[in-house]
């Protein structure tokens, strides 16, 4: 059960990433909406596979992406099940990640795809943590309520960082 002092500091935990690309938002779209290429892009997640029989980019499909990051003690890698929850091919792309007990929804994931001057698009990803999501990051911060802001501040950053340099990459592979 998630501590409900820290309940607004993760209902305020939202972070957000930019680029412009010289190509349709559909174009933009298929590629993000291709979860199993996201190993390609990304700095943290390193893969993702289609879970059961309903496959492809449609509200309701699931999928399991498997994530990596360094500590100080090595390597940690986890694995969370997704479930597509907006599916607006070349306007947006949205996901839940489940937490690592039950696969209630933890965070929440949404790509906006705009047209910007013709043949370009502006692609815009935002991370939001749910108040009462059971990250990993929640079950640190719950841990040790004294530190809690700055280890959400660290990994907000953490992840803004990541999706930038992960739009970067997308760019590249759409522009060439």
């Amino acid at each position: 059960m998630p501590d409900a002092s820290n309940r607004e500091l993760f209902a305020r935990t939202v972070g957000c990433a930019t680029t412009e690309i010289a190509c349709p938002a559909q174009e933009a779209w298929a590629l993000v909406a291709d979860v199993t290429r996201i190993g390609e892009f990304s700095p943290e997640c390193v893969g993702a596979r289609w879970m059961g029989p309903d496959r492809g980019a449609h509200v309701g499909a699931r999928f399991e992406g498997t994530n990596r990051a360094r500590t100080a003690t090595g390597e940690l890698i986890w694995v969370r099940p997704c479930t597509i929850v907006v599916a607006d091919p070349g306007r947006s792309f949205g996901f839940v990640v489940g937490d690592r007990f039950d696969g209630n929804p933890a965070t929440h994931w949404l790509y906006e795809f705009a047209s910007a001057t013709p043949g370009t698009c502006r692609v815009t990803v935002t991370f939001r943590h749910l108040p009462d999501g059971l990250s990993g990051l929640r079950l640190l911060a719950d841990s040790d309520l004294e530190n809690a802001e700055n280890f959400v501040a660290a990994r907000l950053r953490e992840l803004t960082e990541g999706m930038q340099t992960t739009l970067g990459h997308m760019k590249a592979v759409l522009e060439n």
